[in-house]
């Protein structure tokens, strides 16, 4: 495994639109400092995609200047709570906030008393963070108040559900992070949006060698959704198609396979804009789909087309809150992806293994399935950062302001 890592993890606002996203680091073996690797490689200004980073920090890290780097827009830095707040602790702190950066404290417990270390730091962060699993909820909902008199927002951590979400709403949090926002309950009665069913069903059509061309026109024209993108895909300069005298001649002009690759993106991006939370699931279906498709060149055994499409849909039961089976019961998919997808079963689940691992910053098992699959692990990182410069080209981030603390 390469000897430095780094994921994210983004943060929404009461409205669910992303206002952050918390960066993660594995320590480099070289012992080198992850923070400052990060920045001047580039991969800091990748993985933030235009929006603040939240940072945890060490007190040497604070000691010696590492996060005066960036604009002190681009950065929130998290204080740890066992961090001791000495005079170079304190001078630091002070130097940094003359610059603009913003703090926060991290998963912080409440004083055991008057003289706790925890009192000085709080009273320089703007943002505290606090782990439900903490906290019983008549003393979490005291504190975010105590929290807001005092000038403070309070961001939620391990938010498991939306029944968690809903009650941080109601207690008065500004932000929220966990597992809710990557995997949302399943809503059994949710509805594919049309286009989106007709992208789907499309996709189902084009992978069946028995599925004329003027079929896929008799389809493709039943939708202005879907005819309008395809004829924008076929006129961008990959193509460069110009001229286009009919569906059927756009439809020959994208070919089969690039066909099903975008069908399997419009799919997705029919979504986009329904939430913040939606817009950030699409674009980790489409980081995970590019990823799965580069994993599965290092495997002759496994088609990339075939990958993409595993990691794509991969997140397909969050995003339209419906059961994983029922959707891929509109699709005909190879039953390897299938059982892929459904069973973490077959040659092209080791892929989602490794991503999935990857994600949760577990390197070290990540390092392991991926020398299991045949695929170089210190090539992880640097193939995950490009899967998400493609997806943030695919779906930009919207450039939402961070809101002030308090």
């Amino acid at each position: 495994m390469s000897s430095f890592g780094l994921v994210r993890q983004p943060i929404f606002d009461r409205k669910e639109a992303a206002i952050g996203y918390e960066l993660r680091f594995r320590d480099p073996e070289d012992g080198s400092d992850p923070f400052a690797r990060s920045y001047l490689s580039g991969s800091y200004d990748i993985f933030r995609s235009g929006l603040p980073a939240f940072v945890r920090v060490t007190r040497e890290q604070l000691l010696a200047g590492v996060c005066k780097a960036p604009d002190p827009r681009t950065v929130v830095v998290l204080l740890p709570p066992d961090l001791q707040p000495d005079e170079e602790v304190l001078k630091s702190l002070s130097e940094l906030t003359a610059t603009g950066v913003v703090l926060g404290l991290d998963d912080f417990r409440l004083p055991t008393g008057a003289g706790s270390p925890v009192l000085p730091l709080l009273a320089q962060a703007k943002w505290v963070r606090l782990d439900l699993r903490s906290y019983d909820p008549a003393v979490l909902r005291q504190l975010v108040a105590a929290l807001k008199r005092q000038g403070k927002s309070a961001i939620a951590d391990h938010v498991l559900d939306s029944s968690a979400h809903s009650d941080c709403v109601t207690m008065g949090f500004e932000a929220f992070q966990g597992s809710h926002f990557s995997r949302p309950e399943s809503l059994p009665q949710a509805e594919i949006p049309t286009s989106t069913a007709t992208a789907i069903r499309l996709l189902a059509l084009s992978r069946d060698a028995n599925t004329s061309e003027r079929e896929l026109e008799r389809v493709v024209s039943g939708d202005p959704g879907i005819t309008f993108q395809l004829l924008r895909i076929v006129n961008s300069a990959a193509i460069g198609g110009q001229g286009i005298s009919s569906i059927l001649h756009a439809l020959r002009l994208v070919g089969r396979n690039n066909l099903v690759r975008w069908l399997a993106l419009a799919s997705y991006t029919a979504r986009t804009g329904k939430s913040g939370v939606d817009d950030e699931l699409i674009r980790q279906a489409v980081q995970r789909a590019h990823l799965a498709e580069a994993l599965a060149r290092f495997g002759p055994r496994k088609d990339s087309g075939a990958a993409f499409l595993v990691g794509l849909f991969s997140l397909l039961d969050a995003v339209f809150r419906m059961p994983l089976r029922d959707v891929l019961d509109r699709v005909n998919l190879a039953e390897e992806v299938r059982s892929a997808l459904l069973d973490r079963e077959g040659i092209y689940s080791d892929l989602l293994q490794v991503i999935e691992s990857y994600e949760l910053g577990m390197w070290e098992l990540a390092a392991e399935q991926s020398i299991a699959a045949g695929i170089p692990a210190d090539q992880l990182a640097e193939l995950y950062a490009e899967s998400l410069r493609w997806a943030e080209e695919q779906i930009p981030t919207p450039k939402t302001r961070l809101p002030k603390a308090g």
